[in-house]
């Protein structure tokens, strides 16, 4: 896996793009929190993936399923 701040990730967009492409886990890190780059392919559209996300996150809230932590969900990706 590579952390990468937001300042490098902006000054090397391309080269950590195509690293989460070819299937490397790629983290940044920011003040705004932290967070994995993903490819999104076609058979995973990014509208069905947030829709998943926020059913899960009603389920948590509800007490249907386990609450996980941002670490669980990172590493569904």
């Amino acid at each position: 896996m590579q952390v990468v701040t937001a300042r490098e990730f902006r000054s090397n967009q391309g080269r950590f793009l195509t690293a989460a492409r070819e299937g490397q886990s790629v983290m940044l890190t920011s003040r705004y929190g932290n967070f994995k780059i993903v490819p999104i392919t076609e058979a995973d559209t990014l509208t069905e993936r947030i829709c998943r996300g926020l059913k899960q996150v009603k389920q948590m809230e509800s007490g249907e399923m386990p609450r996980k932590t941002m670490e669980e969900f990172l590493n569904e990706l």
